[in-house]
Order: structure tokens, then sequence, then C-alpha cells
């Protein structure tokens, strides 16, 4: 198992929300390129898969959280949303976060493919990224580019939030017609073009609800039922982002493995 004083730890327990982080660089991978980041109210989660090889990974996913969260740090936020307006069907907090997010994605897609181009990079870095917000006391909004997903645990039941930006899920989505193509061949990600469209949704959030953003670390190692099997133990939430990592890790640890767990 990789040794423990690698592994990356952030805990923010408020009236509100507990929100924990866990990054792992795991068994096979020289350095951790996964980037986590948590809101000192625990209401603003972000992670992301850096790729590119000799550190660029690592370059890659810091620098995409860094522009985004602040972005979309709180005081932002509020002068953003000082003149809302609702959408069909969506309501106006949220509605009008989304050209909020899609301008702070840009953002960073943009400086990153701008920082490959100054480097003359054979090898474009970039990042997968998939973020969370809670909004306001009723709601949740989400967002990702890649294959770092999102899943909810609401009463006993775990559900995948996101679609993989993969060539992988397209092949599924296809009706599996031909040579079935590796996992992690991703088909939309920040940095390797100057712009790149994240999905985004949004929920009501329920009291007991546990959101789980994970890199690909965790959920190419474990299965979902797997993963519904540690959520579904009585520990802590602090145990159980530690005890998916352990768990990533006894099955291979193949790639870097993180999680965050936002319980409402």
């Amino acid at each position: 198992m990789a040794e423990k004083e690698k592994r990356i730890h952030l805990s923010i327990r408020t009236d509100e929300v507990t929100a924990i982080g866990v990054s792992d660089p795991g068994l096979v991978r020289p350095q951790n390129e996964d980037s986590i980041w948590v809101d000192q109210s625990g209401t603003f989660l972000l992670l992301a898969d850096g790729m590119g090889g000799h550190e660029r990974g690592a370059e890659a996913s810091q620098t995409a959280i860094k522009i985004i969260r602040e972005r979309l740090k709180p005081e932002s936020l509020k002068e953003q949303l000082a003149d809302i307006t609702a959408l069909a069907g969506v309501p106006a907090q949220i509605a009008r976060l989304f050209p909020v997010i899609d301008d702070a994605v840009e953002r960073a897609s943009s400086e990153i493919y701008d920082r490959n181009l100054q480097l003359k990079l054979e090898r474009f870095m970039g990042t997968t990224l998939v973020g969370l917000l809670l909004v306001n006391d009723d709601y949740v909004l989400w967002f990702h580019v890649g294959d770092s997903r999102l899943y909810r645990w609401r009463n006993a039941a775990l559900e995948l939030l996101t679609t993989d930006h993969s060539v992988y899920e397209e092949w599924l989505n296809d009706g599996r017609i031909g040579k079935e193509p590796e996992k992690n061949i991703i088909t939309r990600a920040i940095g390797p073009n100057p712009f790149v469209q994240p999905d985004t949704s949004w929920g009501r959030r329920q009291k007991g609800d546990i959101y789980l953003l994970c890199s690909d670390g965790l959920n190419d190692m474990l299965s979902d039922d797997q993963i519904a099997e540690i959520l579904r133990s009585e520990m802590d939430v602090e145990d159980i982002a530690n005890g998916l990592v352990d768990a990533a890790l006894e099955a291979g640890g193949k790639d870097n493995t993180s999680v965050i767990l936002c319980k409402i």
C-alpha cells in the first residue's frame, strides 16, 4: 500500500455539511497528478485528474482548480447573482450560474492551452474536472469535463449523476458496435483545446445525502456495487473516504485515486 504520509487529506465540518477529501498517488504512478479542493464552508468542491506526464498533469489539474475556484468564490458569485432571471423549468438561482460556470471552465482551458503552446509541448497537458456547488438551502449544482465522476448516495441507493466524456461511453451509447475500446480514452478535457464546454446539471438536495466526487482511479478499481457497499457502512464520512481509497489500492492501485465526500 502507498505510504500514508503521501496521502492528501482535506476536512471541513460545519453545521450544514461535512466535506472530506482524500487523494493518494496509488501503487504504480510515480507522482500524483490529481488535485482536490474544498472551500471553508464545505459547499463548493472541485476535483481534477491531470494528464500529460512529467508532472505536467499535476500542473494542469492545479491550474484548472485555481482558476475555477477564484471565478466561483462566494464574493464573485454574489455579484454574478445580483440580477438573476429564470430559465424555463430551472430555478433562477441555478440558471444564472450556468454561464458563470461555462466562463470559468473556458478560462481555465484557454490558460492551460496557451501554456501548452508556450512550452511547445508535443504532448499537451490537460485535466478532467468535476465540481459541486450547494446553492442556497434547496439545490445542488454540478458540472464536469472528462471522466471524473459525481455520485449521489440517497436512501441507501447509489446513483451516478455524470456521464463520462470517453470513447468507451460513446461505444456503449452506439450499441457496443465494433471492438471494445479502452476505458481511459477521454473525448473532452480542459487544456488540449482553447475552448471546452462542461456538462452542467442540478437537483434538489435532501438531508442525509452524500455526494461523492472521484477520479477514475476509484471507479476503474471498484465497481459501483463495491463503492455502494462501503458507503452503506455506518462509519464516519472521513472513514468512508479513506475506506474507498484503501479499497482501490487493495484492488491494484493502478492510478492516482482521489475522492471528495460531501454529506448534507
